[in-house]
C-alpha cells in the first residue's frame, strides 16, 4: 500500500511538472503571437498613414484648397482613399482654417470619437494609442502638405473592442484582454479580477507571468505584456499618459481535468498491482525465495572474480534444473575467462609488434576511409608535418590544413578507393621547398557483419635531396651542351667576320666615295656589332662559379636583354621595359644562374602573352635589410589559383604538347632556394602576372650560407 501510495504521488507530480511546463510553454508561444499580431495592426495602420503621406494626388488636393470646408475634389478624394486603410473613422482637419470632417469608414455601430481630442503635435507621422470615453483606439496621425505651403492633418481611427481582439489568437484555450492600466480592458473574457489584481500589483517590468488567476469563474494562467503608452482622456480634466498591456490568457480546465483523470487510473492499476503481488509472494516464497538467495549470493562472487564459485542446494524442479545450469555456466565462464585472458595477452604482443615496425618505417604512412577520415598514421608522418597523434586521429584530412592536401588530391583518393585505378603515384612540390613523392593503394576489409569497408593507404616520402641532385645534374649537363654549342658557333661564325671586316677596313682607307664611305661605315659597325653578340654568346656559355666580389645584376639584365631582344622584336610585338635602380647592391649569386633563372621568368612572360604586350623588369633594393629584388611582369594571359599552387611543381605544364617539359619554373625555385632567396608570385586570370625575386645582396649575413 504504501508502495501504490509512492507511486501516486510521483507519477502524480511528474506529470503535473510535465504539463505544466507544455502549459507555460504553449501560453509563451500564443503570447508571442498575440504580442506580434497587436503591433501587426498598429504596423498596417503606419503603413497607411505613410502612403496618405506620400499621396501625390492628395498633396495637390491640398494645395488647391481654397474655400474654409473642403472642396468637393478633395472630400471626394478622402472618401474614396480612406475606406482602403481598415480605420474605422477619419478625422480631417484644415490648417489654415481649422475645419474639421469626421468621416465614418465602417458599417458596424461604433461610438463617433470627439474630434477635440485629436490634435497633432509632431510635423511627421506617428501612431498613439487613446482611451476615450470609455472606448480605445489606435489612432494614425499625419500632415498632408500642399504645394504652397497648405495643409491638412489626418487621423485614422480604429476602434479596438472584442471582435477586434477575438481575431488576434484562434487558439480555443486562448483568451485576450488588451488594457490601460487597470482602469478599462476590452477583450475576450471578462475583467473584474484581472483589473483588481493589476490595481494591487505594480508591474515592474515590462513582461510579468501569472501563474494562477480565476476570471469568470474558470482557473487561467496569463502573461502580461507592456507595450508602450496609452493616451489616457479624462473628460473635461486633460489627459494622462498610462502603460498599455497586452495580457493572454491560458484556460487550464483542460489540464486539470485531464490531471484527475490520470491519478485515478494510476490509483486504480496500483492497488490492483499491489493487491496482485502479496497474493504471489505468498504463494511462492517458501518455494523460490532461499534458493534465489544463494544464485544472488554466487552471481555477486563471479561478478567480483571468484569463477569457481558454485551453489550447493538439494533442490528438484525447475528451480534444481535452473541451479544446475548456473553451476555449469560458471565452470564454463571460468575456462572462457583463462582462456580469453591468453589470447588477449597474444593480441597485445602482436599489436605492439605491428606498432613498431610501422612506426619505424621512415615514409609517412596515412590510411584514410570512404570519407576521408583519418583512422591511423606512423610516427614519420607526424614528424614530417610537425603534428601531434591526438590532433590527427579519427579527424578529416582536410582539418590538418596540409598544403598537399588539395581538391586534386581528393579526387585521386577517390580514384583509388572506387577501383577505377589499382594505384596512384604523384610528385607534389610545397611552397616551403619541399617535394614529396605519394603513393596510393586501396585496402579492403570486412567487417563483423559481412560488410566490406574501404580504405585508402598512402606512404608519403620526402624526396627534395633526390630531387634537388636529379635536377643539378640535368643542369650540368644542359649548360655543357650549351657551351659547346656556343663554342662551335662562336668558331665558325668569328672567322668570316674576321674577313669582312679586314675587307671592309680595306675599303674604307682606299674609298674616295663619301657616298660610299658612308655606307662601308655602317657595314664596319654592323660587323664589329655581330661580333660583340658572339663573344656575348660565348661568355654566356661559359660556366662561371659565384662571383667573389658579387653579380651586378644590372649589368647581367642588359647582357641577357642584347641577346634575346633581337628575336623577340623580330617574332611579335611585345615591348621591354626596364626599370634599373643604379644603386643597387651585388647580390651573392652564379652569373650562369641567374642568366637561366632571367631567360626562364621572359620566356614564360613570352608564352602567356603571346604576340602583343609589355614585359616590364625591374631591379631595387627591397625593405627588408640585406636583400635585392628583381622583379618581372607581363600584361599576359595570367593565372587561376589552381594553377598558382602548382606552379612551381617539377614537370607540371598548362602548354600541353608544345614542347614544354615543365621544368623552367621548377629550376628556377631550386636554384633561388639553393642561395637563400625568396619568390613570390601575383597573378589574376586575365590581368597578367607579377614573379618577384628576392636575392641576399652580397656582404649580407644570409650570403654566407649559400
Amino acid at each position: 500500500m504504501l508502495q501504490g501510495a509512492l507511486t501516486i504521488a510521483f507519477v502524480t507530480n511528474r506529470i503535473e511538472k510535465s504539463q505544466t511546463e507544455d502549459l507555460w510553454r504553449e501560453l509563451s508561444d500564443e503570447a508571442l503571437k498575440v504580442y506580434d499580431n497587436v503591433n501587426a495592426w498598429k504596423r498596417l495602420l503606419w503603413k497607411n498613414v505613410g502612403d496618405l503621406r506620400e499621396d501625390t494626388r492628395l498633396s495637390d488636393l491640398v494645395g488647391a484648397q481654397r474655400t474654409i470646408a473642403f472642396s468637393s475634389d478633395l472630400d471626394t478624394y478622402l472618401r474614396t482613399v480612406a475606406p482602403r486603410t481598415g480605420a474605422d473613422f477619419l478625422i480631417a482637419r484644415s490648417g489654415a482654417s481649422r475645419y474639421t470632417s469626421i468621416i465614418s469608414l465602417s458599417d458596424k455601430n461604433l461610438p463617433v470619437p470627439a474630434e477635440r481630442y485629436f490634435q497633432n503635435k509632431r510635423n511627421h507621422p506617428y501612431i498613439d494609442t487613446f482611451f476615450l470615453n470609455n472606448t480605445l483606439f489606435f489612432v494614425g496621425t499625419l500632415r498632408v502638405m500642399g504645394i504652397n505651403g497648405s495643409f491638412i492633418d489626418l487621423f485614422l481611427i480604429k476602434v479596438v473592442d472584442e471582435g477586434l481582439c477575438a481575431q488576434l489568437s484562434f487558439n480555443p484555450r486562448i483568451r485576450v484582454l488588451l488594457s490601460v492600466d487597470s482602469r478599462y480592458a476590452v477583450g475576450s473574457l471578462g475583467a473584474s479580477t484581472f483589473n483588481a489584481w493589476l490595481a494591487s500589483h505594480p508591474l515592474l517590468n515590462s513582461y510579468f507571468s501569472i501563474d494562477y488567476l480565476e476570471q469568470d469563474g474558470k482557473p487561467y494562467s496569463a502573461i502580461v505584456q507592456q507595450s508602450g503608452m496609452s493616451r489616457y482622456f479624462i473628460t473635461d480634466r486633460g489627459e494622462t499618459d498610462e502603460p498599455f498591456y497586452i495580457t493572454t490568457f491560458f484556460s487550464r480546465s483542460e489540464y486539470r481535468q485531464r490531471l484527475v483523470s490520470i491519478n485515478n487510473t494510476v490509483l486504480s492499476v496500483s492497488l490492483i498491482i499491489a493487491l496482485v503481488t502479496m497474493i504471489i509472494s505468498l504463494i511462492l516464497a517458501n518455494s523460490i525465495t532461499s534458493p534465489i538467495r544463494h544464485l544472488r549470493k554466487a552471481m555477486f562472487a563471479i561478478s567480483g572474480g571468484n569463477y569457481q564459485t558454485v551453489v550447493d542446494l538439494r533442490v528438484s524442479g525447475e528451480m534444481g534444473d535452473l541451479l544446475r545450469g548456473f553451476n555449469d555456466m560458471a565452470r564454463q565462464l571460468s575456462q572462457d575467462h583463462t582462456a580469453l585472458r591468453t589470447y588477449i595477452s597474444e593480441i597485445i604482443h602482436l599489436k605492439d609488434y605491428n606498432d613498431k615496425i610501422f612506426n619505424a618505417i621512415q615514409e609517412g604512412i596515412i590510411v584514410v576511409n570512404a570519407v576521408f577520415t583519418i583512422e591511423k598514421v606512423n610516427q614519420a608522418f607526424l614528424r614530417y608535418f610537425d603534428l601531434e597523434p591526438m590532433g590527427v586521429e579519427n579527424k578529416n584530412i582536410d582539418d590538418l590544413s596540409i598544403e598537399l592536401f588539395d581538391d586534386t588530391f581528393h579526387a585521386s583518393i577517390r580514384s583509388v578507393l572506387s577501383g577505377s585505378v589499382p594505384l596512384d603515384t604523384q610528385v607534389r612540390r610545397t611552397s616551403n621547398g619541399l617535394t614529396y613523392e605519394i603513393k596510393m593503394y586501396p585496402l579492403y576489409e570486412e567487417n563483423a557483419e559481412g560488410i566490406d569497408r574501404l580504405h585508402c593507404i598512402m606512404i608519403i616520402e620526402d624526396i627534395s635531396r633526390r630531387i634537388a641532385y636529379e635536377e643539378g645534374i640535368f643542369q650540368a649537363e644542359k649548360l655543357a651542351s650549351i657551351s659547346m654549342l656556343s663554342a662551335g658557333v662562336a668558331h665558325e661564325i668569328n672567322n668570316p667576320l674576321s674577313s669582312i671586316l679586314i675587307n671592309v677596313q680595306n675599303l674604307i682607307e682606299s674609298s674616295r666615295d663619301e657616298s660610299a664611305l658612308s655606307d662601308l661605315r655602317i657595314i664596319e659597325e654592323e660587323t664589329k656589332r655581330i661580333g660583340r653578340i658572339v663573344r656575348n654568346l660565348l661568355d654566356f656559355s661559359a660556366t662561371k662559379p659565384m662571383e667573389q666580389d658579387g653579380l651586378d645584376i644590372n649589368a647581367l639584365v642588359e647582357e641577357v636583354l642584347q641577346l634575346i631582344r633581337y628575336s623577340i622584336k623580330k617574332e611579335s610585338r611585345i615591348e621591354i621595359e626596364t626599370h634599373l635602380d643604379p644603386q643597387v647592391p651585388k647580390v651573392a649569386l652564379g652569373s650562369d644562374e641567374c642568366k637561366q633563372i632571367l631567360i626562364n621568368l621572359i620566356k614564360n612572360s613570352l608564352q602567356a602573352i603571346g604576340n602583343d604586350g609589355t614585359i616590364s623588369i625591374r631591379t631595387g633594393t627591397a625593405e627588408e635589410r640585406g636583400r635585392v629584388i628583381l622583379e618581372v611582369a607581363d600584361t599576359g594571359c595570367g593565372m587561376d589559383s589552381e594553377t598558382l599552387s602548382r606552379l612551381f611543381d617539377p614537370f607540371f605544364t598548362t602548354k600541353g604538347d608544345r614542347g614544354n617539359t615543365g621544368l623552367g619554373l621548377s629550376v628556377v625555385y631550386g636554384i633561388v632556394n639553393k642561395y637563400h632567396g625568396t619568390i613570390t608570385v601575383e597573378s589574376e586570370k586575365g590581368r597578367g602576372t607579377t614573379l618577384r625575386i628576392l636575392f641576399p645582396a652580397l656582404g649580407s649575413a644570409v650570403s654566407y650560407g649559400a
